[in-house]
């Protein structure tokens, strides 16, 4: 009687919320304290905190894939939310550069270990569909984002204390509803345990050969390297609007403000993930989502390049930049947790290795888009580190949709009905 109480969709609900409420709060604290290093020491030094940032998500993605328990159980889960939040409301009250960047790092590790272990208690509600749970995932991750940087131009950009005040309620609530909504989850988990271990035996029995050739070596199923790489590389890309177009407008498109590209990527994102993941059905629709996602780099890099000095290009080059957001991010999603499903493998561990691998991405992204900006004012060519991305784009849309299929279906071939 009580798994008959149990509501997937509430707690699903409950785990959008709390993202968006928390993303929120990024959306806050980002621009502004990077605005106020800058400022106060460096551009260099205001990028280190992203940099901090993006290494500790890359570490705490790392111990996930290591030790499992730190990313999926309730407790940890939520213990890793409040020490970002912790980490965060901290920086209010340090005064040296290097602290900024050691405190941001502290708060990417709880980022890090939290974020897959949330993707993996989703993916635990099986009534529901995966596609439309990622991409209402990152949905609320951009209406979070909207209202963040909404809440930033009202709030006094020297008042700190009261800025990560707010930033740590909103990872506290964020917190709350998380190990509300995992607890529900694992208590739905172990009623209904051995109704599926009854008709798990019979299914395992039918297709006892095929596990044991996956995991005789004794080693669980791994996606191939290349697979996590094109992530890497395409997060590397999109990371481009915060640092390539924070360092192109001001120089060569003074006329609108610098914060346009982060509003359009989080409008567009909005109104069109849903409505775009609902036509990916087939494991074949999301290969071709994510070839989608690298071809509108391309276009976005190309337009810059022909129109480097065009206020319009920047507008257009933006939102071609959110729509490959919205092709790519939600499919990758959905085939690391479709293979995880056919290979019997833990679905939290491959969600940390991808969040890693991302992490790796956006880390290199953002020290890459300020230099590549250097060198192009070095060369004297205002475009070529827009072309250097448009090459690199249209390599890696060419291998999206040749290579990395074939590696997917290569690592599951040992598993029935991988397609």
């Amino acid at each position: 009687m009580q798994t008959k109480k149990f509501n997937p969709v509430f707690n699903s609900y409950l785990i959008y919320v709390g993202v968006a409420i928390a993303s929120g709060g990024v959306a806050l604290y980002t621009p502004i304290i990077v605005s106020e290093t800058g400022k106060a020491f460096s551009g260099f030094w205001a990028g280190s905190i992203l940099f901090g940032l993006n290494l500790g998500r890359v570490l705490g993605s790392y111990m996930g894939t290591r030790f499992s328990r730190m990313a999926n159980h309730p407790l940890a889960i939520s213990g890793n939310i409040l020490l970002e939040g912790v980490a965060l409301y901290f920086m209010a009250y340090l005064s040296q550069a290097w602290a900024l960047a050691l405190f941001a790092l502290l708060a990417g590790l709880g980022s890090g270990l939290s974020f897959p272990g949330l993707k993996n208690y989703l993916l635990k509600l099986k009534g529901l569909d995966q596609t439309s749970i990622f991409s209402k995932l990152a949905f609320a991750i951009r209406m979070g984002l909207v209202g963040g940087y909404l809440t930033a131009s009202f709030v006094p950009h020297d008042q700190l204390k009261l800025v990560f005040l707010i930033v740590l309620i909103t990872f506290i609530v964020y917190g709350l509803f998380m190990l509300i909504a995992m607890r529900a989850i694992s208590e739905h988990e172990q009623e209904s345990l051995a109704l599926e271990q009854k008709a798990k035996a019979l299914a395992d029995e039918a297709s006892s050969t095929t596990l044991m050739e996956a995991t005789s070596s004794g080693k669980p199923v791994e996606l191939p390297l290349m697979f996590y790489l094109s992530n890497s590389v395409f997060w590397c890309f999109a990371v481009q609007p915060m640092i390539g177009f924070s360092l192109h407008i001001p120089k060569f498109t003074p006329e609108i403000p610098v914060s346009t590209p982060f509003w359009l990527a989080a409008l567009v994102i909005i109104f069109f993930q849903i409505p775009i993941s609902r036509h990916a059905v087939r494991t074949l629709d999301h290969f071709r989502f994510l070839k989608i996602g690298y071809a509108c780099l391309f276009v976005s890099f190309a337009i810059m390049v022909v129109f480097t000095h065009s206020a319009a290009a920047v507008i257009i080059s933006a939102i071609l930049l959110s729509f490959g957001q919205v092709f790519y991010g939600p499919s990758l999603d959905v085939l690391v947790a479709r293979f995880a499903n056919k290979s019997a493998a833990d679905t939290g561990r491959l969600m940390s290795q991808q969040m890693f691998y991302q992490s790796i991405g956006t880390m290199v992204g953002s020290v890459a888009g300020g230099a590549l900006f250097d060198f192009a004012q070095f060369m004297k060519m205002p475009g070529i580190n827009w072309f250097m991305l448009a090459v690199a784009s249209l390599v890696m849309m060419t291998f999206s949709q040749k290579k990395i299929p074939a590696l997917y279906y290569d690592a599951g071939q040992r598993i029935p009905n991988a397609s």
